[in-house]
């Protein structure tokens, strides 16, 4: 199976909401209170305290446009004397994952050309957006709707240059210089992941093509202007990057469990984090984050006092 198929799959599921179709995006909706401007130079922190300690959470865009350079001086602050680095959940893959993702490779696949499946306004579209990330007349047609849409994506970011690696590569590289442990959220298999998307594929295929096309046809721009926003501080800017994948991987029956379980875990985990004297640092999803009913109102309806990046 292609690497980057399988890659950006699990990638899309773990850095963006995922809910059974048809239901409610549950990062579609953001707290408009916590969409604000830093007062201090670079990316927006939030600060959650207790009586005896602190948590200050970077809300992460899941990844940059490649180059951009930001300001990391808040984060190696942070970092000083940290307990420990919590960060996003993670997936893992073992030998037996391999063999059994593998053997999953058919239910993606399509007999026929994909493109004959499509209404014909979709197959429109998809042909001039095929044209514009491929020569090749073929490309994406021996896939089912549902991961040809995920694989243009992939390839259109990756024309974008779309760095999937940062911001938490600096993180993580800035947590071992200062000697900070690093500590996933959680830590999910890869074949249960997998599976959720396996069962979305006859309801979804359709909707992610059209969502897939949508954030193709939006742009490189868009993605670059969402980083500088985030760069700077600036929230509102950074949640205005195009979330055709998003809104792909929100429709797969069964995905919900895992944006709901990166929610609980990663609140959880700064809560715990909490009773311990002194601060930690933690890097959140900016739309888990900022979500309603996402961390930072689970963490401020357990008591604990949130103080956003304009206070």
């Amino acid at each position: 199976m292609r690497r980057v198929f399988v890659g950006g799959l699990l990638a899309g599921l773990m850095a963006s909401s995922t809910l059974a179709a048809p239901s409610v995006d549950p990062e579609g909706n953001v707290v408009q209170e916590l969409v604000v401007t830093a007062r201090i130079r670079g990316p927006a922190w939030w600060w959650v305290s207790s009586p005896t300690s602190t948590v200050y959470i970077l809300g992460s865009p899941g990844a940059l446009p490649k180059g951009l350079k930001w300001d990391s001086a808040a984060m190696a602050h942070h970092l000083d004397g940290a307990n420990e680095l919590i960060g996003p959940p993670r997936v893992s893959v073992g030998l037996r994952d391999i063999f059994t993702l593998i053997s999953l490779r058919g239910h993606f696949r399509s007999k026929s050309p994909m493109e004959d499946s499509l209404k014909p306004a979709l197959r429109a579209r998809f042909l001039t957006d095929r044209a514009k990330l491929t020569k090749d007349p073929r490309a994406y047609s021996n896939w089912t709707s549902l991961a040809a849409g995920l694989l243009m994506v992939a390839d259109f970011r990756r024309q974008a240059r779309l760095d999937l690696s940062e911001p938490q590569a600096t993180v993580d590289r800035l947590a071992r210089s200062k000697g900070v442990k690093v500590v996933p959220a959680g830590i999910y298999k890869a074949v249960s992941v997998f599976r959720a998307a396996e069962t979305g594929l006859a309801i979804s295929g359709p909707a992610c093509m059209a969502d897939a096309l949508d954030e193709v046809e939006a742009g490189g721009e868009r993605i670059r202007v969402a980083g500088e926003g985030w760069a700077r501080g600036d929230v509102g800017a950074a949640l205005t990057a195009q979330r055709g994948y998003e809104k792909c991987v929100n429709s797969l029956p069964e995905g919900a469990d895992v944006i709901t379980r990166s929610m609980n875990d990663s609140t959880a985990t700064i809560a715990q984090a909490l009773t311990k004297s002194g601060h930690s640092v933690a890097v959140v999803n900016l739309r888990s984050l900022l979500a309603q009913g996402g961390v930072l109102q689970r963490l401020k309806a357990q008591g604990f006092k949130v103080v956003t990046p304009d206070q």
